[in-house]
Order: structure tokens, then C-alpha cells, then sequence
């Protein structure tokens, strides 16, 4: 048998022994222990990257800038600041933004972007969304202030492939959108019906995962979800929360390909009917009534495989499970939520 040092083993499997030590003290100690293994421990120490605006930055952001390498290690990298709406006047964060905007050309291997409770500018935010013009990215956006006019045109295609957006303007969503129509795979958006409405016409042709936060339940609100699902052809899993207990007449075309569906009761009732879903999630029933699992559930068009039924879904008894069951004949997996004292029957 050959021994091997430590040092002759392949980079991939000092990579594996670096991800295996967990704790960020013992990869600190591997870096200082072992100058040939320090640029492996180093890019899992500096991995993830935490900016809390609101403290001193620039000798931070000095000595990121110094050594480029560990810029280079970030792959996820989140910006938060305090709590943006306790004062009554909003508050000015470009004086560090601009500190990180130097950094933001020196992650090249950025992955996924988190920035939170913000008050962004356009300089920063040209700057970002530069780089989201070069490689592919994460984002996921909440809580912020968004200047006016600060993103790029539809002619500036965008790399996002996953995008949440807690709360922005409508214009910031209709842009985003249009930037990243040929690579957006991922949406979990809160809105309302008239920010939905303007968005309805927009077709994102590789969305195949959707949540979507109706904050309000009008009319627009029903009128705008059913547009905009139905201008989303690729979505294979939906989750639509909502306090809408029904919404209007989809058209029998809408929504070919989904699979998998996360709605209250009367929604999945409503949505399973002729389409290919195999995997459903009852999240709640907005009308307490004896046959809230309706037999439209089993008028998919395929087997249902899977169902899952939260807890705050209204009367769960055994003839309700034996419905449940006799419905979907060919349930693989059933979750159901069960107190540790039930008993009788339904235990």
C-alpha cells in the first residue's frame, strides 16, 4: 500500500474534507494551520457573506478589496439593514451602498443575492443589476425602498433564474420581469390586484415554480390572477395564497403542464379539473362545510399520487379520511395532521 500525504490528495477531495468540517473555528484553524490547504478552508469560510448596514464598513470592505481571493470565494452574499420603517423619514444608505458597489465586480462567483430592509439608490442598484446581466443569479428582494426609473429596459436581458420580491413597485416587477423572461425558472411574489393586473400580460415561458401572495381578495384581484396564470404556460408547481375563496372561469387550456398544487380547498377543487396534477397540499378551507374534499380533486387527469392536509383545515374524521381515500384510489403518500391525544375511530 502507497500512503498519501495530505498535500498529494486531489483538490476535489480537499475540498470534501474542508465542506466536512463544519464549524466556521475549525476551518479558521485549517487556514491558519496549513498554508496549502488555506485557499480551500478559506473559500468555505468566506462563502457566505453577511453585511449588516447601519455598522462601520469601510475597513471591512478595505480588506475584502485587499485580498481579492476571498471576494472571489463568495457565493451568497446578503445585505441587511434595520428596520427601514420605524423612522418617519426614510433612511439614507447610499454612503455604504457605495462601499459595497466596489466590492460587487470582484464576486465572480456570486450565486444568490439576498438584500433586505434598504433604502436602495440607482447607482447601487445599476451597478447590481450589472452584474445579473453576467452570470446567473438568485435574488430574493424584501422590505426595501426602490428609487424611481432604476431598472434596465427589456433590452438589458437580465440572468435571474430564481426571483422573490417581498414588495416593490409595480414598474420594478414589470421590468425585472421582461429583463429575465428567457431565464426565469423561479417566482415567489407578494402583490395585489392591480399590481397583477399590469403584470398579466407579461409571458415568462421557463416559470415552472410559482408562488404567488394575493394580498387582497376583490375583484381585480380574481380578475388579474386568472390573466396572469393563464399567460404562464410552463408552471408545474403553483402555490396560491389567498383569502379567495373561488376565483373566475380559467380557460380549459390554462395551466397544461401542473403537477404540483398548494391552494386552500375551494382553489384545489377548482384548479385540479383536467389538469395533470399528481401532488396536492390543502393549506385551509375558507367554508367550514362537511364536504370540503370535493370530488373535483379526483378529475385530474392523471393519478393522483400525493396529498398533504394541514392542520388548521377545517373537520378531519375518519368519514372524512375514508373520502379522502375512496376519491384517490391510488395515493401513494397521505399526510395528515393528528393530535398526540386523539383517540377513537379516527386514531
Amino acid at each position: 500500500m502507497v500512503a498519501i500525504g495530505l498535500l498529494d490528495i486531489p483538490p476535489e477531495i480537499q475540498l470534501q474534507i474542508a465542506e466536512f468540517v463544519e464549524p466556521r473555528e475549525s476551518l479558521k484553524a485549517l487556514s491558519f494551520t496549513s498554508r496549502s490547504l488555506r485557499t480551500i478552508a478559506q473559500s468555505m469560510l468566506f462563502e457566505r457573506l453577511l453585511i449588516a448596514l447601519g455598522t462601520k464598513l469601510r475597513g471591512s470592505v478595505d480588506d475584502l478589496l485587499a485580498n481579492p481571493r476571498i471576494c472571489t470565494a463568495i457565493r451568497f452574499l446578503e445585505l441587511r439593514g434595520p428596520y427601514l420603517f420605524e423612522s418617519p423619514t426614510p433612511r439614507n444608505d447610499e454612503e455604504q451602498l457605495s462601499l459595497i458597489r466596489k466590492m460587487l465586480p470582484e464576486m465572480v462567483g456570486l450565486r444568490e443575492v439576498s438584500i433586505y430592509h434598504i433604502n436602495l439608490s440607482k447607482t447601487f442598484l445599476d451597478t447590481f443589476l450589472g452584474i445579473a446581466a453576467n452570470m446567473p443569479l438568485r435574488i430574493n428582494l424584501a422590505w426595501n425602498i426602490y428609487p424611481y426609473s432604476v431598472i434596465p429596459t427589456p433590452h438589458t436581458p437580465l440572468q435571474i433564474s430564481h426571483l422573490y420580491v417581498g414588495d416593490a413597485p409595480q414598474e420594478f416587477h414589470r421590468s425585472m420581469f421582461h429583463a429575465s423572461a428567457t431565464t426565469l425558472t423561479w417566482l415567489d411574489i407578494w402583490t395585489d390586484g392591480d399590481q397583477l393586473m399590469g403584470l398579466a400580460g407579461i409571458s415568462l415561458p421557463f416559470l415552472h415554480d410559482l408562488t404567488l401572495k394575493i394580498t387582497f381578495e376583490d375583484e381585480v384581484s380574481r380578475t388579474s390572477t386568472v390573466a396572469f396564470l393563464t399567460a404562464q404556460r410552463a408552471i408545474r408547481k403553483l402555490d396560491l395564497r389567498s383569502d379567495m375563496d373561488s376565483l373566475p372561469a380559467m380557460p380549459p387550456n390554462a395551466l397544461p403542464n401542473l403537477r404540483e398544487l398548494k391552494a386552500s380547498t375551494e382553489l384545489v377543487n377548482q384548479l385540479v379539473p383536467g389538469r395533470p396534477v399528481e401532488d396536492i397540499e390543502v393549506t385551509l378551507t375558507l367554508k367550514y362545510s362537511q364536504d370540503w374534499f370535493g370530488e373535483e380533486v379526483g378529475e385530474s387527469t392523471v393519478r393522483v399520487r400525493r396529498l398533504r392536509v394541514h392542520l388548521h383545515t377545517a373537520i378531519l374524521d375518519t368519514r372524512m379520511v375514508k373520502r379522502m381515500v375512496t376519491i384517490l384510489p391510488f395515493l401513494e403518500s397521505l399526510w395528515l395532521p393528528v393530535f398526540d391525544d386523539v383517540s377513537g375511530p379516527f386514531a
